[in-house]
């Protein structure tokens, strides 16, 4: 999907903007943010078949054609939405757009032609940038997080503007409730950046599958007890608004060539 990114020639004017003018503020800072773009695309539904295959079609070229440096993750949405999350090592891999960007990866007609059936198949497409934040999440060791657990919730908490320091101490003592307990299910935590509000923050949260999920929910209530309840009222104290979407990794359409969505130092 990476490649599909890379396609658009017509990326949001504003994206481009905000891009070209936060390089040089962000250059230095980039390789420590685990920074990703994500493209999402709203498919037609009656041409949900045609876009998979040319997801499938995709993945096959960029194998086929040994093309490094260069990986995505694919996610279904229960909104039957896609997103394709692409690391980025540098915001100066973006300076002159992303189409150059992809371009200068894949030198080959055939990713054209495979765009296109996937262009066709799509009824909009936006890109945002986010940023992965290591030390507020918190990733138990040996939880699988990938191919066994592909079901997805990502909760998206709009705080309020100005509370981010706040925010911040709150979502630490969080992580730290946690490790006390030795809670066996873990969550990832990402911050809005170009193309989101600064002021969002997106946990991601997985399982085998829904069930699973709930059962661990329940489980972890249990263990945080009355100190996770307190928390829990007092990080809703800085929340203007909470939305919650369900989905699945889709391996069969990332590629992804041994890397990870994000590290989990």
């Amino acid at each position: 999907m990476k490649k599909i990114i890379a396609n658009s020639i017509l990326i949001s004017f504003t994206l481009i903007f905000m891009l070209n003018n936060t390089y040089v503020i962000a250059q230095s800072e980039a390789k420590n943010w685990d920074l990703m773009l994500v493209r999402e695309d709203h498919v037609k539904p009656f041409q949900a078949a045609t876009y998979e295959a040319a997801l499938g079609d995709m993945k096959a070229f960029l194998e086929e054609n040994k093309v490094s440096n260069y990986s995505y993750f694919t996610h279904l949405r229960d909104d039957y939405s896609f997103t394709h999350i692409i690391p980025i090592d540098n915001l100066g891999d973006l300076e002159l757009g992303i189409f150059d960007y992809v371009q200068e990866k894949v030198d080959n007609p055939g990713f054209r032609l495979i765009w296109n059936e996937i262009y066709e198949s799509i009824n909009s497409y936006r890109y945002y940038l986010i940023k992965h934040n290591h030390k507020l999440s918190y990733i138990p060791k040996n939880d699988d997080w990938g191919n066994g657990s592909p079901y997805r919730k990502w909760s998206y908490y709009y705080f309020k503007p100005g509370t981010e320091k706040e925010v911040e101490k709150i979502l630490a003592s969080w992580k730290q409730l946690y490790i006390k307990h030795d809670i066996k299910n873990g969550y990832r935590v990402f911050s809005g950046s170009i193309g989101l509000q600064t002021s969002l923050y997106i946990f991601t949260t997985w399982a085998e599958g829904p069930e699973e999920f709930q059962n661990g929910l329940e489980e972890n209530l249990k263990l945080l007890g009355e100190e996770g309840a307190a928390l829990w009222q007092k990080t809703m104290e800085n929340v203007q608004k909470v939305e919650t979407i369900e989905g699945w990794y889709l391996p069969q359409y990332s590629y992804t060539r041994d890397q990870k969505l994000a590290s989990q130092e």
